[in-house]
């Protein structure tokens, strides 16, 4: 283990990096809500046809008929990727309160319980004093940097996953579109928690004495596999619940807003 200098307080950079993290989410959250939305989320805009045809002239790029199916094939291919993107974030910004108090809860749960995950992960390892008291904090703020985005990305592409397989595949059960989208939200969120939790359970078991260090020594052995060591093991642990829950949650609020209309 490296000996570290009395003036070096791996503490203090942990505190400015989280604010730092949530200031640039909030910028970025606060950038899309000012983008041009989903177009199929929009409300459509039955124009007269010659309000129509005289929109398309005005925006038709010079250079004749090839520059205009250039054009075309520009914004068609772009289009899927931004309409993405902006629906992600329509689902977000209409979502944020119950995001917020969603991370507020997720980072007391994590105060609260990160000493006993400690303690978990020291006995798993079959470390000799599991339960002394140095260092049971180690890592918590890369599990926040990890579980609060995990949150947001799990159930926003849920949403999406959801709406998308719901219009696409309309004769099939929805509880089977629930548990499908649940599948495919969590294995996105998954690719951001993952790295995190490696780093996470080598600073609990003090293989790196800091988050600095865990990034640089694992880059180095493994390269970028190494951060997603037990990837598929994590899925099988989170996916299950994922889709009992947000199946479960689906159902019995379809059930409940029939019984509120009889």
């Amino acid at each position: 283990m490296t000996n570290r200098s009395p003036h070096h307080s791996p503490g203090r950079g942990k505190a400015t990096l989280l604010p730092l993290l949530l200031s640039i989410l909030l910028l970025s959250i606060k950038h899309c809500a000012s983008t041009k939305l989903c177009p199929h989320l929009q409300p459509i805009n039955r124009r007269h046809p010659s309000s129509q045809i005289a929109s398309t002239v005005a925006f038709l790029p010079r250079g004749g008929a090839k520059a205009a199916a250039t054009a075309t094939t520009t914004t068609t291919s772009s289009a899927p990727s931004s309409s993405v993107l902006s629906s992600f974030a329509r689902t977000i910004l209409n979502a944020r309160s119950h995001l917020a108090a969603a991370a507020a809860a997720r980072c007391i749960s994590i105060f609260g319980m990160y000493p006993v995950d400690t303690i978990k992960t020291r006995m798993q390892m079959k470390q000799g004093d599991a339960f002394r008291m140095a260092g049971l904090y180690k890592g918590v703020t890369g599990s926040l940097v990890g579980q609060v985005p995990y949150g947001v990305l799990t159930f926003g592409s849920y949403e999406i996953y959801k709406q998308y397989l719901l219009d696409r595949f309309p004769d099939v059960k929805p509880a089977f579109v629930y548990a499908l989208a649940a599948i495919m939200g969590d294995v996105t969120g998954s690719g951001w928690l993952c790295p995190s939790e490696v780093m996470k359970q080598q600073l609990q078991a003090g293989i790196y004495p800091s988050m600095k260090e865990a990034v640089k020594g694992i880059w180095t052995k493994s390269g970028i596999g190494g951060f997603y060591q037990g990837f598929t093991g994590g899925l099988a642990r989170d996916v299950p619940f994922r889709v009992a829950q947000l199946t479960t949650f689906e159902v019995t609020k379809s059930i409940y807003l029939r019984a509120k209309k009889k």
